[in-house]
């Protein structure tokens, strides 16, 4: 009876044991087959690359490149890499030719674009603009002392802060600056470099020549782009350029996407709140001079935009468009005389 006994307990526990193995089986194959999944989702996301054109001396860079020092991009799932353009032209050519998947340019430009059934999109990446800079001993302590003056002006006769300022003048003085003043269009090293010659009376520049002319105690900042918006009756935090893309290519690499944008956003948080960062982004920025460093990296910081791009500020945008599509004419927008409709990225 006892050997009985004995061999029943011993044809149960050898069945209980092969349960628990079978079930140990079953849930090492179950984690097997959801750990390969996971190593190769995230394999996958390691492999994506977005290509970003950017021009080589630009602040756009000192942003990218702390990307890619502080690996931002590989702690996030995908690869950054940088191409870097000679131009404003270069890059836009480059994205149409998909060279690259992101360059950074105004959104006038991508609005036209889509107007001629060319889909891009833009999110915003800066507000920082130039502004209106004189000699200290010049007799313009305002914009209308500009009348009869010779004015140099970075880029061209289509420049949205010349076109900006002159929709300012108009509005605020009654008058066309174009009409009452002589200008004289230029790159911007030339124009700060005339002016220090005391070849004008005042240039309206770029923001990072503003601020290498503002480290010399001779010239003073009359109004920046960015006040004289205000004046003309617009929402703040309107963006001057952003990040700019095909819709299609959006569409098909959102979750990339978003994986960029989030770090952008990350990274120019660390760039507004850390001063010891920029330490490292300073051997980008050409600057010397402590005083200039100085310049370049609180506009940069006063120009990063808020977490939300909100409907007023689209809104303004759109009103601004209007404004300058008066002023610029076709040689600006095109044929459009209203933004286009997804100029600005939505999800």
């Amino acid at each position: 009876m006892f050997d009985n006994q004995y061999r029943n307990y011993n044809i149960f526990n050898n069945k209980g044991t092969r349960y628990i193995i079978m079930l140990r089986k079953k849930i090492l194959s179950i984690f097997y087959v959801f750990f390969s999944l996971l190593v190769c989702f995230n394999h996958s996301l390691a492999n994506e690359t977005i290509r970003i054109g950017s021009l080589q001396y630009g602040s756009v860079n000192w942003e990218l490149k702390l990307i890619k020092e502080l690996e931002l991009d590989k702690k996030n799932g995908f690869n950054l890499e940088i191409v870097e353009l000679a131009s404003k032209n270069a890059a836009a050519v480059a994205l149409q030719g998909n060279a690259v998947d992101l360059i950074v340019t105004d959104w006038f430009w991508v609005s036209r674009q889509r107007s001629e059934g060319r889909k891009f999109s833009f999110v915003p990446q800066s507000m920082a603009a130039g502004g209106l800079i004189v000699s200290k001993n010049s007799d313009i302590t305002s914009a209308v002392n500009l009348e009869g003056k010779k004015i140099g002006i970075a880029g061209g006769q289509v420049d949205k802060g010349w076109l900006i300022f002159r929709a300012f003048f108009k509005k605020v003085y009654g008058k066309e600056l174009k009409d009452v003043s002589k200008q004289i269009f230029g790159a911007p090293p030339l124009l700060n470099k005339k002016i220090e010659q005391d070849n004008f009376d005042a240039i309206l520049t770029y923001w990072p020549y503003q601020a290498k002319l503002l480290t010399n105690d001779k010239f003073i900042k009359i109004i920046n782009i960015t006040e004289i918006l205000k004046k003309l009756d617009l929402p703040e935090g309107i963006p001057v350029i952003g990040w700019v893309f095909k819709d299609k290519w959006a569409i098909k690499k959102n979750e990339l996407l978003d994986s960029f944008l989030k770090v952008s956003k990350e990274t120019k948080k660390i760039m507004l709140e850390s001063d010891d960062i920029w330490n490292n982004i300073r051997p980008l920025m050409n600057a010397d001079d402590d005083k200039l460093f100085i310049n370049l990296r609180d506009i940069y910081r006063e120009g990063i935009p808020s977490e939300q791009f909100t409907i007023e500020q689209i809104n303004g945008s759109k009103e601004l468009y209007s404004i300058l599509s008066n002023i610029g004419g076709r040689e600006l927008v095109g044929k459009a005389k209203t933004l286009s409709p997804g100029t600005f990225w939505t999800k």
